[in-house]
């Protein structure tokens, strides 16, 4: 406790655009979105081990309605760095459509990445989809047809190393569960002279998880350089530790098509309510609800974005003492 006490705070905020709100059945037993997504998260930073040198860290999540509402964090609290990062939830709406509220986000997203530059963009599901609209990406329904329940997806080198996936015994399969029929045409073109990258990929969607690096390895987070004017490196640093900064400190944007903060419940439902309405049906519905029984590296993925919001796992070889965060 008094080593608790003696640490430093550091906290993350992180504003959650919620874009929808699940089925009644997945309310009742998870919550809707304001609800699943800070949890995830936050059990996510419960399983992170940290040197006792390095901040405790608290999460600070606000969540926006951009559908009913069409609200978004105040641009003033944006520049003056009170928001770390911008994280869009899945949706059962299609991000291709010319709906108000569709239209507002992407102009949010691109805005935000034009002029909060050192403000992290994630997404999740239609997140990631938006996002790519957001930058000149192409998203369609798929010809192929739906992804549900959990699937691996064959991960580039560079995934595996940005993600976590490098140790001897990991592979090249990330396992998340999924929802979705639309989907990634291509990877967006480039933006601020930096390319996309796609990190992984499915027969039915090759386009999983994408990525869009910073210039330099480590900008501050905003809440450290108290602005969301871009500034390469951080000058007050207390998170990297002798062997260099995460690599995932150097993402801009870090997009998932598949849903990490989503478990075997959630999903089942989601293809019960999808069977009633008559989308999810025969062997499509029973192929699914044995995929959404598979295990998942829905914590690992969350440990994942936390990183790139500077929230390192400790690494050593040394035998050091850990702390939980």
């Amino acid at each position: 406790m008094a080593q608790e006490q003696q640490r430093k705070k550091k906290v993350v905020s992180i504003a959650l655009l919620v874009a929808d709100t699940p089925p009644p059945p997945v309310v009742a037993v998870r919550g809707n979105y304001t609800k699943i997504y800070p949890r995830f998260l936050q059990e996510s930073l419960n399983t992170i081990k940290r040197h006792p040198w390095q901040p405790h860290v608290e999460l600070h999540i606000r969540c926006y309605d951009v559908v009913n509402k069409m609200e978004y964090p105040d641009e003033g609290q944006l520049g003056d760095g009170l928001w770390d990062a911008v994280m869009i939830t899945g949706s059962a709406s299609s991000a291709y459509l010319d709906l108000e509220w569709t239209k507002k986000l992407a102009a949010f997203l691109r805005s935000t990445a034009e002029n909060h530059p050192l403000v992290r963009l994630i997404g999740i599901c239609y997140g990631h989809q938006i996002l790519s609209r957001a930058f000149d990406g192409v998203v369609t329904s798929n010809p192929k047809g739906w992804e549900l329940g959990t699937h691996s997806c064959t991960l580039t080198e560079h995934g595996r190393e940005l993600l976590g996936y490098d140790g001897p015994s990991d592979g090249d399969q990330m396992a998340i569960q999924q929802v979705h029929k639309d989907h990634v045409v291509d990877v967006p073109p480039d933006f601020g002279g930096e390319s996309f990258e796609n990190l992984a990929s499915t027969e039915v969607s090759p386009i999983q998880s994408l990525i869009l690096k910073y210039p330099t390895e480590a900008p501050p987070l905003p809440s450290t350089a108290q602005t969301s004017a871009y500034m390469a490196f951080d000058i007050e640093d207390s998170e990297t530790a002798s062997s260099g900064p995460h690599p995932l400190r150097s993402l801009h944007v870090l997009t998932f098509q598949g849903h990490p903060e989503f478990d075997r419940e959630i999903v089942e439902n989601i293809i019960e309510v999808r069977t009633e309405m008559g989308i999810v049906t025969g062997e499509l519905r029973e192929r699914s609800l044995v995929n959404a029984k598979k295990p998942h590296d829905g914590l690992k993925l969350g440990r994942a974005i936390l990183a790139m919001l500077g929230v390192e796992e400790a690494r050593t070889d040394t035998g050091d003492e850990m702390v939980n965060v």
